[in-house]
């Protein structure tokens, strides 16, 4: 079993006399310690404190970047740093050597290819003519951040964090809706409606331009762009009465499985539905009241920007687990939708492999999904051995595959 080393480290850096950088480092700690990064193999992403003094000096602990804390102790993938400033910051950074120093050591390691600095700004703190703004202006600044907007502060760094690691200038969402309507549904409740609040919404945050099929020039191949953007692309279902069942709103969520794009749910059924569809399951779902759509529409695009931080933490961990002997390492839980493609494929690259060795994040599929993905390899003639693993379940075996 190859030993996965850390992925990402969030370092939270801030004076003990700012008040607000406890609450920094709190909701960084509750956010990437959340379900949704919980299934990645290991410890896939850590936060860490910085703040209260570890020498003689009153500077905080080295992070271990640039040298090992300890033997054996190497530093994470990738590592990034978010300063709080504020005029307790300022002033030790003015009058306090030790803590100069510690800035001025952060500050040289944005240099560094797998490290990230980011800077925010203390509300009532005016940066411009201080020492301590000359020297981390040429750090990203998250501007427009809120500490106490529950799930703000966590999108905005999970989208500036995946920015860096993928190289896309902007995380760009999908809208999939349709605007056919049921009998029950009134203008206000219709996918064409919610699908706007969802365009003024997106409007207020820092993700890229939305698009959907209007958004398309002529003549464009949409799944081609929407194939060729992945790294940067994001689908937002808006799951109305008459979404499931239209032939264009199934179309563009295959494409977006088979692409293993972030997909949410936005759930904002009226009536109900006559059927629903098999292409629109397994992935994150969030109610959507359609009394009041933007508390739900604000969650569902935080879900998404995590999934999208998900999948380039997944893709930094697939060359690990590739080592182990695993035949395909998908973002999203195998389905029949995304299984029987990746079969047709790997039966033409090795037909004369015998065994399907798949691992993808936690939660693990249940006893009758593993069933059912277990007799589709059969059917498609891989009869030796099939196993559908997680980090997790892999781990409990001692990271051994059947021989």
């Amino acid at each position: 079993m190859a030993v996965t080393p850390p992925i990402l480290d969030v370092f939270a850096v801030w004076h003990p006399g700012e008040f607000d950088g406890e609450q920094l480092f709190t909701r960084l700690d509750d956010h990437y310690h959340s379900p949704a990064f919980s299934g990645l193999a290991g410890g896939a992403v850590e936060v860490y404190a910085r703040s209260a003094p570890w020498g003689a000096d009153g500077a905080p602990r080295p992070m271990g970047i640039s040298d090992e804390l300890a033997p054996g102790i190497v530093p994470a993938h990738r590592n990034v740093i978010i300063l709080y400033v504020g005029a307790a910051l300022a002033t030790a950074f003015k009058n306090d050597p030790a803590w100069g120093q510690y800035i001025r050591d952060i500050v040289e390691l944005d240099a560094r290819e797998h490290v990230k600095v980011y800077t925010l700004f203390a509300e009532d703190f005016d940066m411009a003519g201080s020492s301590i703004g000359e020297l981390v202006g040429s750090a990203q600044a998250l501007t427009g951040v809120s500490l106490h907007e529950q799930g703000h502060l966590g999108r905005e760094v999970s989208q500036a964090i995946t920015q860096w690691i993928t190289g896309v200038p902007q995380i760009r969402v999908f809208i999939s809706h349709t605007k056919h309507s049921s009998l029950v549904e009134t203008d206000a409740n219709s996918g064409a409606n919610i699908a706007q609040h969802v365009r003024d919404v997106i409007h207020s945050t820092h993700l890229g331009a939305f698009f959907d099929a209007q958004d398309i020039q002529a003549g464009d191949d949409w799944e081609a762009v929407l194939d060729g953007n992945a790294e940067g692309s994001a689908l937002l279902m808006v799951r109305t009465d008459k979404y499931a069942g239209r032939e264009w709103t199934q179309r563009e969520v295959l494409t977006a499985k088979t692409a293993d794009v972030p997909i949410v749910c936005l759930h904002a059924l009226t009536g109900g539905e006559d059927r629903g569809s098999f292409l629109m399951d397994h992935v994150p779902t969030v109610p959507c009241s359609l009394e009041s759509p933007e508390t739900g529409i604000v969650a569902a695009l935080n879900s998404l920007v995590d999934e999208a931080l998900k999948r380039a933490l997944w893709e930094a961990q697939r060359v690990y687990h590739e080592s182990d002997g695993f035949d395909w390492l998908p973002v999203h839980a195998p389905e029949p939708v995304t299984l029987t493609q990746w079969l047709r494929g790997h039966q033409q690259e090795d037909p004369g492999d015998q065994h399907v060795w798949i691992m993808h994040p936690d939660p693990p599929l249940g006893p009758q999904e593993r069933d059912v993905v277990k007799s589709l390899c059969s059917l498609a003639g891989f009869t030796d051995s099939v196993e559908i693993l997680t980090p997790r379940t892999f781990a409990t075996r001692g990271g051994v595959l059947s021989s």
